[in-house]
This record gives C-alpha cells, structure tokens and sequence, in this order.
C-alpha cells in the first residue's frame, strides 16, 4: 500500500508537469483563453468550468484505464501514447485540431449546445476541452510520470491499481485550471477582457493549426504518399463544410434552413471522408542489416553536423557489444513532441555530437512511429512504458537507462563514463 502511494503521488506530480509539455501547450492555450473569456463571471460558473473540465480529463483517463486493463486481460501489450501508432487515431487528431483552429480563427463558431446559452454557460465546451487535453498528453512523458505509468500499465498492477493511477494522472493534469477556477486571488491577477482578446484567440487558431501540421507529420509516415495526399483533400472539404455551415446556416438564419445547412455539411463531410480517407499503409522500402563496417574507426558516428543514427537492429547490437563499443539508443517516434524537442535541444548538439565522434560510441534509433513489437518488447525491459527514453548499451551486458529529463550536459557526462568504462582505441574518421 505505500508503494501505491508512493506511486499516486508521482502520477500526481507527472500530471501536473504535463501541462507544461510541448503535447498539451495547444490545448493549453484554448484553456487561458476559456479563462480569460469568463474571467468576470461569477464564482458559481467559474466554479463550474473547473468541474467540466475536471470532469473531461478524469472521463477521458478512465476510458483509457478500461482500455488498458482490458487490452491487459487478453495478453496484449500495452505502453503510454502509443495509440498514436495508429494511422486513423492520428488522422482524426489531426482534422480535430484542425477543426478548434479554424474555430479560433473564426472560419465558424462552435454550435450553442458547446458555446453557451443562458443557463449554461458553456460548460460543455470546458467538458470537451478537458477529454482534448487528456487525449492530447498521452504521447507525452515528463519526470515522475514514467514511473508511474510503468506501475500502471505493467502487469502487476491489479485493475484497480491501474485506475487509480490513471485518476491521479488525470487529477495532476487538471489541478491548474481547478486551482484557478475555485481561487478567486489567482483569478484577480488575470487580465480583463476586451476588444484584444480576439486578436489573441486568433493567435491561438495558429497554434492549433501548428500542432496540426506537426501530427500529419506523424501520418505521412504512416501512410502511403496517396493517401496522406487524399487526407488533405479531406480536410480542405472539412473547412468548406464548416464555413459554409456558419455562412449559411448560422443563428441569424430560421431553423428549418438551419437544419438542412447542416446536413449539407454534414453530407459533405461523409461524402470527403468515402472519397478521400484511404489508410494504405506506406510503401513497402527494401530494408536490410544495418552495414557494419570490419574497422569500426572508420564508420562515422558523425556526418557533417548530424548525427549518423544507425536504425534499430538487434543483430548490429549484438555485434557492437562482441567488439566491447558501447550503443546509445533514442527511443523516438514522430508523434512524441517531447523527444522531437529533446533531440532538438539537448542531443543533437555539438557537445554531444564530439563526444560520440571523440569516443566511437555507436548512436541507434530506435523508432516506435508504426508499431514495432521488437522495439517495443526491448522498452518493456528497461521498466518503461512511454517514451523518449534514452540508454547506453554497454558491452558487458548492463546498461546505464538516463531519466525521462536530460540535459546535454546530463548526456555528455554519461557517454563519457560509458568511453571510460569501455575505452576504444581508435577515433573514428571525421
């Protein structure tokens, strides 16, 4: 039982933390605008946003909970965020972001049922934004959250266990807006609304649409080049549909035409969706054995000013460790924002690109954008169940596994103390 405590407090404090994280900021940023919009409302609705949305993020996180110790029960594997491998999941990411842009930039406006009505107050979209941010945290991690997730996911963990790790997610990720929500000091310090608050929802339609672009990004490389071509076609019907939906068929307008706007819109909405969505999976490449080179000083870990990544291969790992030269391995995916943010700032850096190059140290990618169960299976063993994670393989058969938050110095000092344990003799080549 202490453990289980001990457990809840970190997923406590790894939920909290995912507000922070490049996966959450766009839903964050509808949520200080939410905020903002009601910043004089009384203490009741207030009190009432926080609680819908609360009540969305913990909805969401025990439907993942079910998903998990069902899919648990019946032998499956099981890890955090990894329902991004899956091309529709991503697909309808991708056209519901795109859809909450296009909403802050005013191409429509969200129907009364989600923006409001006299005695309503729009909770429903404070509902629905807390389900978006649950769903929108899941291919991040952040510190403490790992561990937490590990216990939750893994096969120990008896169902309640696992629910109640997911509740203590949900209820970390929550807490800032419910803190706001029901601390009237907190909510004094925020500016008043006014005229510039449509400049800054417009502003916030941009960074919806950034995140967007950013998961097609993960489709493209789940798919086909057709179908990632005819998923656009799609979501340029989908904003046809949508205008046209508020030009046309807005409340100014008499119901009957209001109806029967919408079903056109919706009609065409099916109709791109039966013509255009095609989830052909990407195109078969030729792929052998990572090459291995007899000197291994002559391979470059280092070509230009990136880093030469060698894919995941097991056999090449076993091979490298027969030759005593430790392996840094990236476990990465294109959907996880926060390991294209790490490589970015702290591992694709000249400090680290010099260590590698200074001490041969072989880099591997390993790349869970499409399911890989190998991949995966190796995850599994290091007692993580969501990514980025970082280890060095060293050649004895151990491994040093970095925390989930790294820095370059972090890194560099690490690979430098795998070199001093493992020395090679050589430099490789530059």
């Amino acid at each position: 039982m202490t453990n289980l405590i001990q457990y809840i407090g970190l997923g406590l404090l790894g939920g909290l933390i995912l507000n922070v994280m490049p996966c959450v900021l766009p839903v964050l940023t509808m949520k200080v605008f939410h905020l903002l919009g009601h910043g004089t409302s009384s203490p009741r609705t207030r009190h009432m946003h926080g609680l819908a949305y609360t009540g969305g993020i913990l909805t969401a996180f025990v439907s993942l909970a079910l998903i998990v110790i069902v899919a648990r029960a019946s032998g499956e594997r099981v890890g955090w965020g990894l329902q991004f491998q899956h091309a529709p999941f991503v697909a309808t990411m991708v056209a519901l972001i795109f859809a909450f842009g296009l909403n802050s930039l005013g191409v429509f406006e969200w129907s009364l049922s989600l923006s409001g009505r006299p005695g309503h107050e729009g909770f429903g979209a404070s509902y629905v934004n807390g389900i978006f941010a649950a769903v929108m945290s899941t291919p991040c991690s952040a510190p403490f959250l790992g561990t937490a997730a590990a216990f939750a996911l893994g096969t120990g963990a008896l169902w309640w266990q696992t629910l109640a790790l997911f509740l203590a997610i949900g209820l970390g990720l929550a807490s800032p807006f419910l803190l706001v929500s029901f601390v009237p000091s907190i909510g004094r310090v925020l500016p008043r609304p006014g005229p510039w608050m449509e400049t800054f929802k417009q502003l916030m339609g941009f960074t919806l649409l950034g995140a967007a672009v950013w998961l097609y990004g993960t489709l493209q490389a789940q798919v086909s080049r057709g179908s990632a071509t005819g998923f656009l076609a799609f979501l340029l019907l989908l904003a046809v549909a949508l205008w046209g939906m508020h030009r046309f068929g807005g409340v100014l307008y008499e119901r009957p035409r209001r109806i029967a706007v919408r079903i056109s819109a919706l009609a065409l909405m099916l109709g791109a969706g039966y013509l255009f969505i095609d989830f052909q999976p990407p195109e078969a490449q030729a792929k052998g054995a990572s090459q291995m080179t007899a000197n291994a000083c002559a391979e470059p870990v280092v070509v230009g000013d990136k880093i030469a990544w060698v894919p995941f291969d097991t056999q090449r790992l076993r091979k490298e460790h027969e030759r005593k030269r430790p392996v840094f391995m990236d476990y990465t995916a294109d959907w996880c924002a926060n390991c294209k943010t790490n490589e970015r700032v702290f591992v694709e850096t000249q400090a680290v690109r010099d260590t590698l190059r200074a001490h041969n140290i072989l880099p591997m990618k390993a790349d869970l954008t499409n399911e890989n169960d190998e991949i995966q299976g190796f995850l599994t063993k290091l007692g993580r169940s969501g990514i980025p994670a970082y280890v060095i393989y060293l050649p004895d058969g151990t491994r040093d596994l970095l925390p989930e938050a790294i820095t370059t110095e972090l890194l560099v000092g690490r690979l430098t103390e795998a070199a001093r344990r493992f020395p090679t003799t050589c430099v490789a080549a530059r």
